[in-house]
């Protein structure tokens, strides 16, 4: 699912509620500059790493916003007190923007909160700076670093990247200039 799925989707909706959405698109883009633009369960959906982040789409008497996550609105139930909301949706107006301030304040919270789901059961690891480009990302064992991981820049350019065993760094080590080229290599002895 692409990006032009998402457009023909869009297309579907009468003028001024297609304006809307492309609007509200739009800002989501600029706040998500690396996400990836796909169908997702049938609703245009914003990933970063794999991970929804947020989605939306247009009903015959309202437009939602879904994040993705059950417990996401009482997160901002103060914030989120005059929308109409399911358990997995907020619902607006057909015909009026979703508050740019407030999709900011809920794409920044969906961040924070998909940080806090990591490392997983599995040991893997991704961390992500508050516009959803990566940070981090690696596994653990036994609540250790382990294996190979890489850390990037904010603006998604590679920083650093080596390798851990249970927690000890090991291996060749690479620290990456400003535009990811190598820049040194390091040889990590554990004697």
């Amino acid at each position: 699912m692409t990006t032009a799925q998402v457009t023909a989707h869009l297309r579907k909706f009468a003028p001024e509620q297609r304006k809307i959405l492309a609007l509200l698109r739009d800002q989501i883009a600029s706040e998500l500059p690396t996400a990836k633009q796909v169908m997702k369960y049938g609703v245009p959906t914003f990933l970063i790493e794999g991970v929804p982040i947020i989605g939306f789409d247009g009903f015959k008497n309202h437009n939602s916003i879904f994040p993705y996550s059950g417990s996401f609105n009482e997160r901002l139930e103060s914030d989120l007190d005059k929308y109409v909301q399911t358990k997995g949706s907020i619902h607006f107006e057909l015909e009026k923007a979703f508050p740019k301030p407030l999709l900011k304040k809920i794409l920044k919270e969906r961040i924070t909160q998909i940080n806090a789901v990591y490392p997983k059961k599995n040991g893997e690891y991704l961390e992500f700076y508050s516009d959803g480009v990566l940070k981090a990302t690696g596994r653990y064992k036994a609540e250790k670093l382990h294996g190979d991981w890489k850390w990037f820049r904010k603006t998604g350019v590679i920083m650093r990247s080596g390798s851990f065993k249970s927690g000890e760094q090991v291996g060749t080590w690479i620290t990456y200039d400003v535009k990811g080229k190598v820049y040194k290599r390091t040889l990590i002895s554990n004697l």
